[in-house]
């Protein structure tokens, strides 16, 4: 193998190319590899993060969740309990005003019994004083009348 001047002039030109590449074409090209690298480093990084703020996030949700069940499940305990009252207050009021109601119409009963007695006991007295005008013949007067009814009153 000879060494002549087109070899060594061929490695010479190959030193330069390198000598060139390694001066003006890797370091962009390393650079963009390290930016790249980076890029994915910090994208990787981020979903991560992004990953651990959506755990944290369900597990906030997961207790808002049951806090909102729970105080719900407590709303409807009180409406079920206020309602079982405002039923249980409306039956005590009913029957209270039944049992008015009840004792106003005994009362009236009562007075409108006591009335017709009266009214009985006076065309009774009426049919008695005049029944009798008439097999006495003769009037019995005001004074008269008043101490017959109170005796008759008496004796019933």
């Amino acid at each position: 193998m000879n060494i002549n001047a087109t070899l060594l002039a061929q490695a010479v030109v190959f030193i330069v190319f390198i000598a060139i590449c390694w001066k003006y074409v890797y370091p962009p090209i390393l650079a963009a590899m390290q930016e790249r690298e980076k890029k994915i480093s910090d994208g990787l990084n981020a979903a991560k993060k992004a990953d651990d703020a959506l755990e944290e996030a369900r597990i906030a949700f997961e207790k808002e969740l049951s806090n909102a069940k729970a105080e719900a499940s407590e709303i409807i305990e009180k409406a079920n309990n206020r309602a079982t009252q405002i039923v249980s207050d409306a039956t005590s009021k009913a029957e209270t005003e039944a049992e008015k109601i009840i004792t106003s119409a005994n009362k009236t009963v009562e007075n409108e019994t006591n009335k017709a007695k009266e009214d009985l006991r006076k065309q009774l007295s009426s049919i008695i004083i005049d029944t009798t005008q008439k097999i006495l013949d003769e009037e019995i007067s005001k004074d008269k009348h008043e101490a017959l009814l109170k005796k008759a009153a008496e004796e019933l």
